[in-house]
């Protein structure tokens, strides 16, 4: 690093320790980010599923309903009030609650068998966790 800086210990950079919260508490905090991951990203869904189901509609012979994302969202809270952006959640909610859930689960206890003697993961065992957890939620 041409001898301006130089990093403390910078000969053998490790990582960080794994720390495991545990199976449980991994699927709790799955749950409630899930749950809150979809009520952040709900209302664009929404209005895509809109707008798709307008253009099917028009090419059925029917006027469009919506001239654009921004006109969808305005006659959706003119007609629905805020809330209307959000129509249809409950069902997205029962499946990404669960399915974030056992994802995070499942990443905390593959990290557990991963971890090196040190209680570390490398980016590669990181990633073989991450891997893991996928895997698990899918089936």
């Amino acid at each position: 690093m041409n001898g301006l800086y130089k990093r403390p210990n910078s000969e053998k950079i490790m990582a960080a320790p794994a720390q495991t919260t545990g199976g449980l508490k991994g699927i709790i905090a799955g749950g409630i980010t899930g749950g809150i991951e979809i009520m952040i990203t709900y209302p664009t869904e929404f209005v895509k599923t809109q707008l798709q189901l307008d253009e099917s509609s028009s090419k059925g012979g029917q006027t469009r309903k919506y001239a654009g994302p921004v006109d969808c969202v305005k006659k959706t809270i003119n007609n629905r009030g805020f809330l209307g952006l959000y129509r249809g959640l409950s069902v997205l909610l029962y499946g990404s609650i669960p399915k974030s859930a056992v994802r995070f689960g499942a990443f905390e206890e593959c990290k557990r068998f991963l971890v090196n003697d040190k209680g570390q993961l490398t980016p590669g065992t990181r990633l073989l966790a991450g891997l893991g957890a996928g895997v698990i939620a899918f089936v």
